[in-house]
C-alpha cells in the first residue's frame, strides 16, 4: 500500500469534472515523486470537501493534497454527512470507492450539515460509518475524522453538538478526531475567508489546508 491519507468527501479524479449530482472525485498523482515512496489520501465529506465557494471547486482537500505534494483523492458530496445524502450518497455510501483507492490515509470531513438531525439518531450513524470504514480499510490504512467548523451561518451550540457526537463515535471506533471549530481553524468573525455564511472562500479554504497539512504531515511519518 502507498504511504498516504485517505479523506471522505465528494470529489473526482484532478483535472476532471464531476457529474453534478455525484460525488466529485478528484485523483490527482504528485509530480516528480517516486510513486512507490510518494504518500496518499483519500478525503470522504461534504460541500467544504467538494470545494464549493472556492474558485474551480479548489478547496481544503485539493490545497492539502498540493501542499504536501501527496497524491490524492477528492470524494466531496454536498449536502451531505452521516444521515445526510445531499446530492448523491451519505460518507457510508462512500466507504467502498474510498477504499479502492488504497491510500495511506483516509480522512472523513464533515458533520455541518446534520444540524436539522437529531443527535439521537446522529450517534449510532456516526459510529456506524466509522466502523465500517475501520473494517474495511484494515489495519494498514490511518483514519482521520475531522468534525465541522464554525460558520457565520450556524448556531456554534449546533456544531458544538455535533463534534461531541461525531467525536465520541470516533473514540468507540478508536479512531483520532480533531475538532477545527475548537481550534478555530476559520474564524466565523472574519469576513474575508468567508465565500457565503457556510462555505469559506479561497482563503479560507487554504487555512484549513494549512492545518490540516500539518497532522496529515505527522500522521504519514508514523
Amino acid at each position: 500500500m502507498a504511504t498516504g491519507i485517505a479523506l471522505v468527501g465528494v470529489g473526482q479524479p484532478a483535472g476532471r469534472a464531476a457529474a453534478a449530482e455525484q460525488p466529485a472525485v478528484t485523483e490527482h498523482p504528485a509530480a516528480g515523486t517516486d510513486a512507490q515512496a510518494r504518500p496518499s489520501v483519500t478525503f470522504i465529506g461534504d460541500s467544504w470537501t467538494e470545494g464549493i465557494g472556492a474558485s474551480a471547486l479548489r478547496g481544503y482537500a485539493v490545497l492539502t493534497g498540493e501542499e504536501l505534494d501527496w497524491d490524492y483523492t477528492v470524494l466531496g458530496v454536498g449536502g451531505s454527512g452521516y444521515l445526510a445524502p445531499g446530492r448523491g450518497s451519505t460518507f457510508e455510501e462512500r466507504i467502498g470507492q474510498a477504499v479502492r483507492t488504497d491510500a495511506d490515509i483516509i480522512v472523513v470531513q464533515g458533520g455541518l450539515n446534520e444540524r436539522d438531525n437529531e443527535v439521537a439518531d446522529l450517534a449510532p450513524a456516526a459510529l456506524a460509518t466509522l466502523t465500517r470504514l475501520r473494517d474495511a480499510a484494515g489495519p494498514g490504512t490511518e483514519i482521520l475524522v475531522l468534525g465541522a467548523s464554525y460558520t457565520p451561518g450556524t448556531d456554534a451550540a449546533v456544531i458544538h453538538a455535533i463534534n461531541t457526537t461525531v467525536s465520541a463515535a470516533a473514540a468507540t471506533a478508536g479512531l483520532p478526531f480533531v475538532d477545527p471549530a475548537a481550534e478555530n481553524w476559520t474564524d466565523p468573525a472574519d469576513p474575508s475567508i468567508w465565500h457565503d455564511p457556510l462555505h469559506p472562500n479561497d482563503a479560507g479554504y487554504q487555512l484549513v489546508a494549512h492545518h490540516l497539512a500539518s497532522l496529515l504531515r505527522a500522521t504519514g511519518q508514523h
